[in-house]
């Protein structure tokens, strides 16, 4: 995707684990695969997962991270690409 989707769908079968040092993992029950998230994935992963849209997940990473818009929105559009790839969420929209 080239643009930032209206919403976001976690999927179900996927679980989220913190396990310190601002790093989690994530396991696709369906697969049995793990994912390692940095902690940008990780700050990204919870804003979604709160139920904001990517568009306000790109603001508030700004703001937290002091990046600029651009930066944001490519950390954002990067992680959502390989979540897709992964279909350890789905895209609405954008």
């Amino acid at each position: 995707m080239s643009e930032l989707p209206q919403a976001i769908i976690l999927n179900p079968d996927v679980i989220f684990t913190d396990v310190g040092n601002k790093e989690a993992v994530l396991l696709h029950l369906g697969t049995k695969k793990y994912y390692s998230l940095n902690e940008t994935g990780v700050y990204i992963w919870k804003m979604l997962e709160s139920g904001l849209t990517p568009e306000n997940v790109t603001q508030k990473l700004q703001n937290e991270f002091e990046i600029s818009p651009s930066k944001a929105i490519e950390s954002v559009l990067t992680l959502l690409n390989d979540l897709v790839s992964e279909k350890l969420v789905e895209t609405s929209g954008g």
